[in-house]
């Protein structure tokens, strides 16, 4: 009965504003989701994701044996969270986890569903960008240690290799104008050489930087998604993809903007503790003795000299 009235009351305006000018009806507006419908869509397709990923890795097990699935597990992950996503949201259709919750993602105002593009782009962000991040870290680690090796072992022969090659004649100079011609490559190849072996050196002191602006990052967006509740995850507002809730309508949708106070609040001591550590500011306690973390020793001799 409710169906049938439902489908009358819709058919009737378009009726009416065909017979009268032949005015298209206009499209239903749909309200935004909640965050507790986001969130909990968000946690459904983490688990389908994982159940895909375990089969993959199950398939491989069975074809390639345990030593190849436990090598390639990273990989194996991509696969199986991009499978996902692409049979979803690359084809076009809900995920498991919105259609559960009852909502859709739009990418404008208007309420119009993300293009191909902006689909395929949001599926990179969430599978690929994570992946070649950690590939490439991993990688610039590895060339760093090697890099120290081989400087190790250069610098030992470098005193035997002096002698002779002291007493070896000097080369024969090749024309000024071919010298030339070399001459910007051969720079351009040494700029380019000396600003990788400091990326190489430097990686392992600048990766927990990195970690922490991006631990930063994702805790400024949850903060962000708390209060406005558009964007869960940092991949869907790179992309511009956000939810509208099409169910049944419900007169009470929580809102959980006290918990982005609290993290407004956590991301401020954060930020002030960071701060205070990059300047070195001693932290007293009760007693009046320094209770920070300072290098060098300097709490120790601090605490020695009034103690004398």
């Amino acid at each position: 009965m409710r169906g049938g009235g439902g489908g009358g009351g819709d058919a009737g305006p378009s009726s009416r504003g065909g017979g009268s000018g032949g005015v298209p009806a206009r499209p239903r507006r749909f309200p935004e989701a909640a965050q507790p419908e986001i969130m909990r869509a968000a946690e459904k397709d983490d688990g389908y994701a994982a159940h895909v990923t375990e089969a993959c890795r199950d398939a491989f097990r069975h074809l390639f044996g345990t030593r190849v699935a436990v090598a390639y597990q990273n990989e194996i992950k991509l696969l199986g969270q991009s499978l996902y996503y692409l049979l979803t949201t690359g084809s076009g259709q809900q995920t498991l986890g919105e259609e559960y919750c009852d909502i859709s993602q739009v990418a404008t105002s208007h309420g119009l569903p993300p293009t191909p593009a902006r689909r395929i782009l949001f599926i990179l962000y969430q599978t690929t960008v994570p992946y070649l991040a950690e590939r490439i870290s991993s990688r610039i680690v590895a060339r760093g240690i090697a890099l120290d090796d081989s400087q190790l072992d250069d610098h030992s022969e470098s005193d035997s290799s002096s002698i002779s090659t002291a007493a070896q004649p000097s080369p024969i100079m090749n024309s000024p104008s071919r010298s030339l011609s070399f001459s910007h490559l051969s720079r351009l190849r040494g700029r380019v050489h000396t600003l990788w072996e400091w990326v190489l050196r430097k990686w392992p002191s600048i990766l927990p930087f990195a970690q922490d602006f991006i631990q930063l990052t994702i805790r400024t967006n949850l903060m962000f998604f708390y209060f406005e509740g558009l964007y869960y995850h940092l991949p869907k507002r790179a992309a511009g993809i956000r939810y509208v809730f099409i169910g049944k309508p419900m007169n009470q949708r929580p809102r959980y903007q006290i918990l982005g106070i609290f993290l407004l609040v956590q991301l401020c001591i954060l930020g002030a503790e960071r701060l205070r550590r990059s300047r070195g500011v001693p932290v007293l306690n009760e007693d009046g003795n320094i209770i920070s973390d300072i290098r060098h020793g300097k709490t120790a001799d601090l605490a020695s000299s009034s103690e004398e």
